[in-house]
């Protein structure tokens, strides 16, 4: 294993309120979903942009899988479905209502990527390389 590079800094979100926000998607989607759960999240600001000049918002894993928003300013996030969380599914939540779901807790995206492998160096890699140092996303924004 390399050494990480640091500096670079992501907003945790709070899984459980993600969960609730899924849930009722769910809901109002299905006649009878199954309940799903949703790990904490980061929440990392890119140097990339969106159609109005703001910072792309993108959620990543501890594993540094991730999802950026899209044109329409919402990220498709991943949830684990039944009983053992072993189905995934995937709801669109706007990256507005995400942010309501952010923590105060900030972390640095070399700490909260698994160390395990160059898989996992590569993803903590590739997520620095689309942000700026020392980035933290403002709630109010």
């Amino acid at each position: 294993m390399h050494q990480r590079q640091r500096g670079y800094i992501g907003n945790l979100t709070d899984g459980k309120k993600l969960a609730d926000i899924a849930n009722n998607i769910y809901k109002l989607q299905y006649q009878d979903p199954s309940t799903c759960t949703m790990d904490d999240y980061l929440l990392l600001e890119l140097t990339e942009t969106d159609a109005f000049g703001d910072p792309k918002i993108a959620l990543i894993c501890n594993e540094g899988v991730g999802w950026i928003q899209d044109e329409y300013g919402t990220i498709e996030v991943p949830t684990n479905l039944g009983q053992f969380g072993y189905l995934g599914g995937r709801v669109h939540i706007s990256v507005d209502v995400i942010k309501t779901c952010m923590t105060e807790a900030t972390m640095e995206v070399a700490d909260y990527v698994r160390t395990f492998g160059s898989r996992l160096d590569a993803n903590c890699s590739l997520w620095q390389s689309k942000m700026a140092v020392n980035t933290g996303i403002n709630q109010d924004a």
